[in-house]
């Protein structure tokens, strides 16, 4: 597991849970048992950004959510996102093997190329699993211990946010730069 950020060179697979990581992990629930959660545009930004990426060329990775969280509010969120979701997973790490060895199947290691945001107990065998492992600063205090990568946001306030534009290198690039790679996203 590395403590350092990657770059996209050193990914092929992005993975986010959900709750914790694109929420507060919070839960509104109405009288007639609906859930709405609530979420930060500035991390829907972000997967923009990754998308740009990938159009130049300067991201070939796969981005998905994976989630146990079985409520469609997870799907309805994902669909706005334009992301590729996985929800209803008990057992991400199982899920998460059984893809890789699918995409790679002469890989030694799949893992090292994948970076797993997570932040909660059930989160914890995946992010021992994988290269990359980064958790938002409210993450449960037995993931903050294992990851390779705390950072600053909490789980719903940019974290997702934040995880990209470091991961991309937006943080170094110029003001031209950076307006060159947000136009026409």
């Amino acid at each position: 597991m590395h403590e350092h950020m990657p770059g996209p060179a050193d990914l092929h697979t992005i993975v986010f849970d959900f709750d914790g990581v694109f929420t507060d992990n919070k839960v509104w629930v109405d009288r007639d048992g609906r859930e709405s959660v609530r979420c930060d545009r500035a991390d829907g930004l972000a997967l923009d950004f990754l998308r740009k990426a990938r159009h130049r060329g300067d991201l070939d990775a796969e981005v998905f959510i994976l989630s146990s969280e079985s409520d469609p509010v997870v799907q309805a969120r994902a669909a706005k996102l334009r992301l590729d979701c996985h929800h209803g997973v008990s057992d991400k790490l199982a899920f998460l093997a059984e893809y890789l060895d699918a995409r790679f199947p002469d890989d030694d290691d799949p893992f090292a190329g994948v970076a797993f945001l997570g932040n909660d107990l059930n989160d914890l065998p995946l992010l021992r699993r994988v290269g990359w492992s980064v958790a938002p600063s409210d993450a449960h205090p037995a993931v903050r211990s294992v990851v390779g990568l705390l950072l600053d946001e909490r789980g719903g306030e940019s974290f997702v946010r934040r995880f990209v534009e470091r991961m991309l290198g937006l943080d170094q690039m110029t003001e031209d730069g950076i307006n060159e790679f947000v136009s026409d996203r």
